[in-house]
């Protein structure tokens, strides 16, 4: 599968909003896949100028899943949680601490509902960090597996969001998952054989137009 990757740094729903059409373009390919995760920059507190209200921020989720479903209904759309925050670490970062564990937990629980109603998959990335977080403990509670700041992943933590994405789509979207798709180039194992038995085999790629999956 191709992944196209359209993170835009630092934005909020508020700003993501207006971007889906374009991601979605009639002149691009339709995915197969499209993960949305936000929430994070959305509960900044209210001092912050990138904090987006609760309610409002819902409203956008679900105008984002609205507008998957009417430019590209074949899209099945992937709803992933904020990861959780770990203060102590992020208090070693950000002085002003315009962000608590609280507030980024309303957010993501706003995401896990709007998945059950909507009957969306829903990559808890929130749950799967505390959980591994509290296994770990430690000066900062763990959260420095997974993170550098307390909100944004390390390498530990981007390991964590394939494994829950991957989990996901195994349990909710199998026919998507990566042992249920043909490989669009000959396996390496077959070109050997062929090669040991004096075949020529077809190196065309068998790929179709659409792109397999888009990373929001």
């Amino acid at each position: 599968m191709d992944v196209v990757n359209r993170g835009f740094s630092g934005y909020t729903s508020r700003w993501v909003l207006p971007l889906m059409s374009d991601v979605l373009s009639a002149s691009q390919p339709k995915p197969r896949i499209l993960t949305i995760l936000l929430g994070s920059n959305d509960s900044l507190l209210p001092a912050h100028p990138r904090h987006v209200p609760i309610d409002e921020f819902e409203a956008n989720i679900r105008s984002m899943v609205t507008t998957v479903a009417e430019l590209s209904p074949e899209t099945k759309v992937i709803l992933i949680t904020p990861p959780s925050l770990g203060e102590k670490l992020y208090a070693t970062w950000d002085k002003d601490a315009f962000r608590n564990h609280a507030t980024v937990k309303a957010y993501a629980d706003v995401v896990r509902s709007i998945a059950s109603e909507l009957s969306l998959p829903c990559a808890d990335l929130w749950t799967a960090v505390e959980t591994k977080t509290k296994e770990i403990g430690g000066e900062f509670d763990g959260y420095d597996s997974f993170s550098y700041d307390g909100g944004h992943f390390n390498a530990g933590g981007n390991d964590l969001l394939f494994e829950v994405l991957m989990q996901t789509i195994k349990q909710d979207l199998p026919e998507l998952h990566r042992s249920s798709i043909p490989l669009v180039v000959p396996y390496h194992k077959e070109i050997d054989a062929a090669v040991a038995d004096g075949k020529v085999i077809n190196m065309s790629i068998a790929h179709s137009n659409a792109l397999d999956a888009c990373l929001l």
